[in-house]
């Protein structure tokens, strides 16, 4: 009979599965990888934070390339000591990119990038041709 436990044994297949995708673990969740990252837009820049806890600016590279945004870095691991047992470990290690379609032309020559407190923050100013133009209308 189909009905008896084949079906329940699905539905909970199908619930990890989304549960996966939803927490950022499974292969379309790559949006919550580390780091976080928040994009703003105003009328002349993009500006890009992300969160990196923990490093120095000489352990992250910016990189801006075919409207491409990328953040590269390595997340040193913790060192704990021979007779320790991991009991629960959700920090990140290892090596990580992130990367970031930006939809409108920039001006490369003018990108600029602070790193204070754990927080880059990385501003793309729009190039010219990007930016709203106002159009006067003319009376006749």
């Amino acid at each position: 009979m189909f009905w008896g436990s084949d079906l329940f044994n699905e539905m909970e297949r199908l619930r990890r599965q989304m549960d996966s995708v939803m927490s950022g673990s499974g292969r379309n969740g790559s949006s919550t990888t580390f780091p976080l990252i928040n994009a703003y837009e105003d009328p002349s820049s993009i500006v890009v934070t992300a969160e990196l806890p923990g490093l120095t600016k000489e352990q992250v590279a910016i990189t801006f390339a075919d409207d491409v945004l990328t953040i590269a870095g390595k997340l040193e691991p913790v060192s704990t000591a021979k007779n320790m047992t991991v009991i629960r470990k959700e920090r990140s290690e290892g090596k990580f990119v992130k990367t970031l379609q930006i939809p409108m032309k920039i001006d490369v020559n003018a990108i600029n990038a602070t790193f204070a407190n754990g927080i880059l923050a990385i501003v793309l100013p729009k190039a010219e041709e990007a930016k709203p133009k106002t159009i006067s209308i003319e009376a006749k």
